[in-house]
Formats: C-alpha cells, structure tokens, sequence
C-alpha cells in the first residue's frame, strides 16, 4: 500500500465512503480513486461498506452482548466448526458483530432490539435454536 491507498483506507475507516468525497478531499481525480477502491477491494483491503446506523432512531433501543457456550463435544461429532456456528448467527436479523473469543465463553455476539420482549424472542427463538449452543448469558447495554 502507497500514501494514497492509506489516505483512501482511513478515509474509509471514519466512514466518509463517497468516492466523489474522496476524490475531492484527496486532491485526485474521480477515476483514480475508484481504481484505487477497485485495487483494495480485490486485495482484501477494504471487505465492504457499512452505513453508519443509529439504531434508537431506528427503534431498536436495546443493544446487547451475549456471551454464547458450545458443546464442544457436539461439535466434534457432528463435524461442526465454531466459525460455522458464528457464521449461523451472523445470519440472524439484528446480529450486528460476532467473535469466537476465549475465556467463559466461545463466542460473542452484539445485537439489537426493540424492545425486551424482542430482545427475548430472539434469544428464545433464533439464537438458543442454532445447534451446538448450550448456554447464553445476556449482558444489556444501559
């Protein structure tokens, strides 16, 4: 990486995403800088763009960790890997982060909610439903 695809990396980094931005904030011409997005995209540099979300305005006020247990030996029988049952929970609505982690637990996600009523169903119904999971402990957020 050159000065300019780590200018582009931070810039991208604080969230400011547009490539007319960019262009015009680095001092470069439009077609460089998506050659350059192109050039770090394709080298695993920049894996893609979020928005920058504000969950309560968008009535989700409950953000919660979740500190998640597997049955490690269910996995070994069932030829289950930790990353695929992260995978699986990354894919439920309203999981916004996951990590295998070490420590009490194997895993650790971050979600939101609208509500506590919401919040419950989720555990109940999607995440204590992913196979391989025996226990969760919920850590919310004040």
């Amino acid at each position: 990486m050159d000065e300019l695809d780590e200018r582009l990396v931070e810039r991208i980094d604080s969230g400011m995403i547009r490539a007319t931005t960019l262009a015009r904030k680095l001092n470069e011409p439009l077609s460089t800088i998506h050659a350059r997005l192109k050039k770090l995209e394709n080298e695993g540099v920049v894996r893609g763009y979020k928005g920058d979300i504000d969950w309560r305005k968008a009535g989700m006020s409950i953000t919660a960790y979740i500190l998640v247990n597997i049955d490690i030996n269910l996995l070994k029988s069932s030829k289950r890997s930790q990353d695929r049952i992260l995978k699986e929970l990354l894919s439920i609505p309203y999981v916004k982060e996951g990590h295998i982690i070490t420590g009490e637990a194997d895993i650790l996600i971050k979600i939101v909610a609208r509500d506590t009523e919401h919040l419950k169903q989720m555990l109940l119904n999607k995440i204590d439903g992913v196979e391989g999971i025996v226990k969760t402990k919920t850590i919310v957020v004040l």
